[in-house]
């Protein structure tokens, strides 16, 4: 078959939305308006970001094909020739100023943003750049053999010239670092790829040819790995007053070193000479006699510190350019950033012994790699570290950076943050200080952020805890008051100011044991309250408001086991004069009632309390519990009761004569414990009651209560498990102050307590507690949406740790950190799933301005192995296939809530009917519906083992076998439902294969009939990667298909097949190949994805094709109708082609966009484009209008097809 290049207009694509790691940062301060904006290289365009506000500012096109790999911009205090260098591979480009000016202020609309621009190619791979500091418009790069170019812009010419190179050596490099120590000299640090480190001085004044243009210092040996990354400090000035330069290392051996490559000119010469005669034999090629020929052994006397860092390899380490040392600490930071997606703090302690200390982990990447990162002091003097993800992720880490400014709360004060060390603050108190401080007002400060986790101590001079006495019990009135108890019964209240300031309260002598009662949420800001139970059955308040003191409120029969303050929701549109208001805290209320729950030791009898707050009388009604039933949480929600246990059931109770009756239970997880049940509020006039619960198996579940005269019951409609711990013990919902709420869950990880942002899956905070095996408790803070606290005991002594903002902001939201192997498009929703196991689910859609959006509305964390394939039916059904024989249907639901705008999805079924080894892959699978009466699907699977089965699933009698066949034994790559009667596969061996199905009321329980033998036809050399079909109208009793094939050979084949019902009874439809064609060398890689676009009435084809030589192309097939093939032979012509940005592209999809955010009805086959046959009407559909084409690989791609 040939094919020939074309421009007609036809099959014109245009790319409109890219995710890709982040491979490039660099921060750059305008000289208008003097804000900090961060450049972002995203594939081969910069994005431009306003740090402060998080506003997307514009996009720079840099190059054509290369991804963007480094980007250096001139610092604030550089006036003139204020130029922007980028590179990536071989290739080089320089912007003017005026370019990233516009495009910020966006004043010019029509910019022309090639003008000025200068592209060049280096004659080798750079690793580092830098503009000149000085305003003299040059440029040093430094490559990946250990050469320095420098470069110069000829304005006149608008070309960028090159002035030479210099090198003292030239090995291979992994890294490298530049550091402009005068106008005439750099200070080039360069490590190889045989865990080498060479230092040396580049004399820029020097000509290429001179033999003194390079000076070599230092050659550093002690990685027991390729060198990733180096970074040269600025001077050091430290208390001594001693100016040291520092080099920071990392290694594939996962160790940090600190070198001092402080000249010292005494010995410098001597070590020069001695280096002349090793330099080249031993660092050119990496092999020979590597000795450290340093004067006394200098070089390891270098190496000032080394420490174990991240779990895999470290990519990079910077120290910040400005290092705030004081006589006192003589502190130098630094920063790592990994495989692991976490930047790590370490501190470097100088004296009396220079030591590497971790300081803290920013977990704030899904995946693996940290590819890019930046720093920049602000002008207030605090460090802003900006990472880049291959997640496509940009994170902001530093103080600065929250959400949202602090606002009013309801009693009309400013919520403001007291000073800079409130923002994390970390607090030991002994007994003896809690107790002195309430004797003597003595307070203490907290440690700041500076000191880490990990290392939270006790204050100076305190004594060891009293055998006897120790902190035991602890609740939060509000989040400015924390109510401490002993486990001799002593009460002390912490207030939360600038300082904590400790009072005892004054008891009653027969009080006794004590309850705390349970603070998940923090009490109602309007009238704060902790409730105090006793063994007697006397229950206490203790009023913020009020006097210092504990106030008798009521008594119950028997022992007070717990006390848990119940929220309550309504509808998310109520307004103050109704009679039910929602409050911050657990103790929801009208304005007349707050209303707690009461349980008793050794008892089926519990109690609702409900009080008013006015006058403070009481209420009390009667609630019977299941023997056994241990209670662990609970709520009130639209009336109804409900309440978790210890053994993972929920009872739902109604409301009668002062009492609630038991209406019905459900089981959660058996014998793994509820931790917390909140309401959800439902939208508008909706009236759905709506539940969350978290529980100790990992989990977290949406249900909805129905209690209509009919039916009684409790429908899950969402299951989900956050990769944050294995073990939740909490949530809220965090007021984000413009309307919206996020949802914080919490938990232990290990010896870490950790929150976690379900809304935007990111890390709130961690702190080293000890693990869950202590007293703790925690309460959200108001008015901060990333603000909490947290209080809880360890080696005796009682921490506090505040939080008001999170010390990590998301500039740019991403998606997967691994490699995407499939995509599935439902028209409203897009699924991918990527090596990480995990499925994500995304909308995409267009923004007010005319950009395009892709948010992720869901995250599936279920599978255990690699993900295969993924099938979407309509917009209620998404199908998943993966190693290990795993294979589930999950159920898509939508919630009536304000609270949870993402999707609601609940995995429906798991297959169970694997084999006795169960470590097949199922390659691929479809999907058709109208099933087992109407209700069901019908499902047939390929597996790696060379397996062909059928199943007929419905969600109430699960799967059953229809039908199972054997291949050849090659590995089944794809699968196609050919109608009703025939499935079509593909091998490894080229081969497709055409199946006939039994009927689907007779199920088969082995193999099926001997004689039922496939249709085999040869089309490709190895592997078919990639398949679509496209059914098309034809004579009655006949249906034709086209097939579109990508192969592993490189070739895109097209196959035409027809099926003819016989007019006889007794034989079977009849299967002919009519045609088949290939075009070899349609990509220079193999072809992972293959999408028919369109098919037009004269039997021609577009189809669209990607593959793993990054380029999507536009074909043209026609001549394969029957009619057509007596007159001329099939022709394939290329229409279009482009640069893709997917790397390792996994898949490739065509869809419709829906502008309406209705989906397509779920109708079988016809309902995913370029998944199966397609009804003639849909088809008729999919001819008018343009399409979207979306790419997966390493990254998201999506193109609009003109067809």
């Amino acid at each position: 078959m040939s094919s020939k290049t074309t421009t007609l207009g036809l099959g014109h694509v245009r790319r409109e939305y890219v995710l890709n790691p982040i491979t490039a940062l660099a921060f750059y301060q305008s000289s208008t308006d003097g804000k900090q904006y961060l450049l972002a290289g995203e594939d081969t365009d910069i994005k431009i970001y306003d740090v402060q506000t998080s506003r997307f500012c514009g996009q720079l096109p840099v190059f054509q094909a290369q991804s963007i790999h480094g980007i250096a911009a001139p610092s604030g205090d550089v006036s003139q020739h204020r130029l922007i260098l980028a590179w990536g591979g071989h290739s080089i480009k320089v912007f003017p100023e005026d370019t990233l000016e516009s495009l910020i202020s966006s004043r010019n609309r029509n910019l022309d943003l090639a003008k000025g621009a200068i592209e060049a190619r280096a004659p080798d791979w750079i690793f580092d750049g830098r503009v000149s500091p000085f305003g003299d418009g040059r440029i040093v790069l430094l490559t990946a053999h250990n050469e320095v170019i420098l470069a110069h812009v000829d304005s006149g010419r608008n070309t960028l010239v090159f002035d030479g190179t210099r090198s003292p050596s030239r090995p291979i490099l992994y890294s490298g670092n530049f550091f402009w120590t005068s106008r005439d000299s750099v200070l080039v640090a360069a490590g190889t790829v045989f865990g080498e480190i060479l230092v040396w001085r580049c004399h820029l004044e020097r000509s290429p040819e001179e033999s003194q243009n390079s000076e070599v210092l230092f050659v550093f040996t002690g990685h027991e790995g390729s060198i990733f990354g180096v970074h040269i400090s600025p001077e050091i000035q430290t208390s001594t007053g001693e100016t040291l330069r520092l080099l920071a290392s990392c290694s594939d051996d996962r160790t940090i070193r600190v070198w001092d490559i402080t000249e010292r000119h005494g010995k410098q010469e001597r070590m020069r000479q001695e280096y002349e005669t090793h330099i080249s034999d031993a660092r050119e090629t990496g092999f020979g006699n590597n000795v450290e020929v340093t004067a006394d052994n200098d070089g390891s006397a270098r190496c000032v510190a080394t420490i174990m860092g991240h779990i895999s390899r470290i990519w990079q380490v910077e120290f910040p350019q400005v290092q705030m040392l004081s006589q006192v600490s003589n502190i130098v930071e630094l920063y790592s950033f990994g495989e692991d997606a976490t930047a790590q703090k370490w501190y470097l302690s100088l004296s009396p012994t220079a030591k590497l200390t971790h300081q803290s982990t920013f977990s704030n990447h899904s995946g693996k790699h940290i590819w890019s990162h930046a720093t920049v002091s602000t002008t207030d003097g605090h460090l802003l570290v900006a990472t880049g993800g291959a997640d496509g992720k940009i994170a902001l880490i530093g103080a600065r950076t929250s959400r949202f400014s602090p606002r009013m709360s309801s009693n009309g004060q400013t919520l403001s943050i007291d000073n800079d060390t409130d923002r994390r603050k970390a607090v030991a108190w002994s007994l003896a200080e809690v107790t002195r401080s309430c004797q003597k007002t003595i307070t203490r400060q907290g440690n700041s952020d500076d000191v880490p986790d990990s290392q939270i101590t006790a204050p100076p001079g305190a004594k060891p805890k009293n055998a006897k006495e120790a902190f035991n019990r602890y609740t939060f009135a509000s989040d400015r008051r924390l109510l401490a108890a002993t486990n001799t019964g002593r009460v002390f209240v912490g207030t939360f100011e600038d300082i904590i300031t400790w009072t005892e309260l004054n008891l009653p002598d027969e009080i006794g044991q004590i309850v705390f009662s349970h603070a998940l949420l923090g009490t109602s800001g309007a009238n704060p309250m902790a409730f105090i139970g006793t063994t007697s059955g006397d229950i206490y308040y203790f009023d913020e408001l009020g006097a210092p003191s504990l106030q008798l409120l009521t008594k119950i029969d028997g022992k007070v086991a717990q006390i848990f303050c119940l929220p309550n929701a309504t509808k998310s549109h109520v307004k103050e004069k109704e009679e039910f208001v929602l409050s911050d805290g657990p103790a929801a209320y009208s304005r007349n009632r707050l209303e707690f729950l009461v349980t008793t030791l050794r008892s089926t009898q519990a109690a609702i309390i409900q009080v008013d707050p006015n006058d403070l009388t009481t209420r009390h009604l009667e609630v019977t519990l299941e023997t056994g039933f241990m209670v662990t949480a609970a709520t009130l929600s639209q009336g109804y009761l409900v309440i978790g246990s210890r053994k993972g059931i929920v009872a739902v109770f109604e409301l009668g004569d002062d009492k609630y009756s038991l209406l019905f239970t459900f089981v959660v997880h058996l014998n793994e414990a509820i931790t917390t049940i909140l309401p959800l509020r439902s939208r508008g006039d909706q009236s759905h009651n709506y539940i969350l619960s978290t529980c100790r198996d990992g989990k977290y579940r949406i249900h909805e209560i129905v209690t209509e005269s009919s039916q009684t019951d409790a429908v899950l409609l969402h299951e989900a498990q956050p990769p944050f711990v294995s073990s939740i013990e909490g949530a809220w919902f965090s007021d984000n102050g413009d309307g919206t709420r996020d949802l914080m869950l919490c938990g232990f990880r290990s010896h870490n307590f950790v929150v976690w942002n379900e809304t935007h899956r990111h890390e709130v905070a961690t702190v080293d507690c000890g693990g869950s095996s202590r007293s703790y408790a925690w309460t959200p803070r108001a008015g901060f949406a990333d603000g909490f606290r947290f209080v809880f005991t360890k080696a005796g002594q009682m921490h506090v740790f505040s939080q008001t903002l999170d010390p990590h902001r998301t500039l740019k939201p991403g998606g997967h950190g691994r490699e995407i192997k499939t995509a599935s498009v439902s028209g409203r929703y897009i699924a991918t799933a990527a090596e990480d196991t995990v499925i994500r689910v995304w909308a995409y859609g267009k923004g007010d301005g005319g950009g395009r959006w892709l948010r992720c509305v869901a995250a599936l964390e279920k599978h255990a192995a690699g993900i295969q394939a993924l099938r979407w039916h309509g917009d209620q059904y998404l199908f998943s296939s993966a190693g290990n024989e795993e294979f589930f249907a999950w159920k898509i639901n939508r919630l009536d809530s304000d609270d949870f705008p993402g999707l609601a999805i609940v995995c429906e079924a798991v297959f169970p009917d694997r084999t006795e080894v169960g470590d097949a892959r199922i390659t691929d699978f479809d999907v058709d519906d109208g099933f087992e009466g109407g209700s069901g699907f019908r499902i047939s699977m390929a597996l790696s083992n060379s397996t062909l089965q059928t199943y007929a699933y419905t969600k109430q009698g699960g799967f059953r076998l229809l039908g199972r066949s054997a291949y050849t034994g090659a590995c089944l790559t794809q699968i196609r439902h050919l109608g009703e009667t025939h499935v079509l596969t593909a091998a490894t061996d080229g081969h497709l294969a055409i199946y006939a199905i039994t009927g689907q009321g007779a199920a088969v329980g082995g193999d099926g009939p001997a004689d039922a033998m496939p249709v085999v036809t040869k089309l490709h050399q190895n592997t078919i990667k990639s398949l679509d079909v496209w059914r098309i109208a034809s004579a009655a009793g006949t249906s034709e298909y086209v097939v579109v094939t990508g192969g592993d050979d490189n070739a895109l084949g097209f196959t035409h097949i027809s099926i003819s019902i016989s007019s006889s009874p007794y034989e079977g439809p009849e299967v002919a190949i009519g045609s088949k064609s290939l075009v070899r060398s349609a990509h220079a890689a193999a072809i992972t994805g293959v999408a028919l676009a369109r098919l037009d009435e004269r039997g021609e084809a577009l189809v669209v094709t990607s593959s793993n030589d990054q380029r999507v192309r536009i074909w043209r097939l026609g001549g394969w109708l029957r009619q057509q093939q007596q007159q001329q032979l099939p022709r394939a012509q290329l229409l279009h082609e482009r640069y893709s940005s997917i790397a390792d592209a996994g898949g490739l999809e065509v869809f419709e966009e829906v502008d309406d955010g209705e989906g397509e009805d779920g109708d079988g086959d016809g309902d995913e484009v370029g998944g199966g046959k397609a009804e003639e009407e849909k088809g008729d559909r999919r001819r008018k209008g343009k399409r979207k084409v979306v790419v997966v690989g390493v990254g998201i791609e999506i193109w609009e097809l003109d067809v």
